[in-house]
């Protein structure tokens, strides 16, 4: 299987681009997994507690508060999936009247300022970690700090995957193939 973005005209030699490849495709994966996991535990929660209401006229309880807890891990999955594929909203409008040395300068630029920009708020999301680490689910037990700890992966997560598109804009010999939609999405 194939990276989804990585450039067949890149420098295929350079260890920093071979390294940032790698690293994009584990994210890439994790992210997968972690918003994968979160819609079938929250389906499987939901489905349980129908099933046992129907059966006994009496609820499990805990099933209810499985959304809360990974519906904004599945969200920050897709989000991070979404940043690391370039499958984001953008406007292409520019990129037609840059050479490709301006383009990839200011991709450049855009890249490295979104990895700033969300490396500092994972950071300041362990404040909001730290702050709602002593608020639980009455039902399970479990912190609200699990729910908000989707901020540091997700946040975390776009950083990593603006640093490794950085890389790869960098080492393209052209960085107008990265990110190639594919054919059906395309009019």
């Amino acid at each position: 299987m194939t990276d989804p973005v990585r450039n067949d005209n890149a420098k295929a030699g350079s260890p920093a681009l071979r390294i940032a490849n790698g690293i994009g495709f584990v994210l890439d994966r994790v992210a997968m997994v972690i918003a994968i996991s979160a819609v079938i535990a929250i389906f499987i929660a939901l489905m349980l507690e129908v099933t046992i209401r129907y059966m006994t006229q009496a609820g499990l309880g805990w099933p209810n508060e499985v959304p809360n807890l990974l519906f904004p891990w599945l969200i920050m999955g897709g989000i991070v999936l979404g940043a690391q594929r370039g499958s984001h909203i953008a406007a292409e409008a520019i990129r037609g009247f840059l050479s490709t040395e301006q383009l990839r300068m200011l991709l450049s630029f855009i890249h490295l300022l979104v990895a700033v920009s969300f490396a500092y708020l994972a950071f300041l999301s362990l404040q909001v970690i730290q702050i709602t680490r002593t608020q639980v689910f009455p039902m399970t037990g479990l912190g609200q700090a699990w729910a908000y700890s989707s901020l540091l992966f997700g946040f975390g997560g776009i950083a990593l995957a603006s640093l490794v598109n950085l890389v790869r804009v960098v080492f393209t010999d052209d960085p107008r193939t990265l990110h190639q939609p594919e054919p059906e999405h395309t009019l």
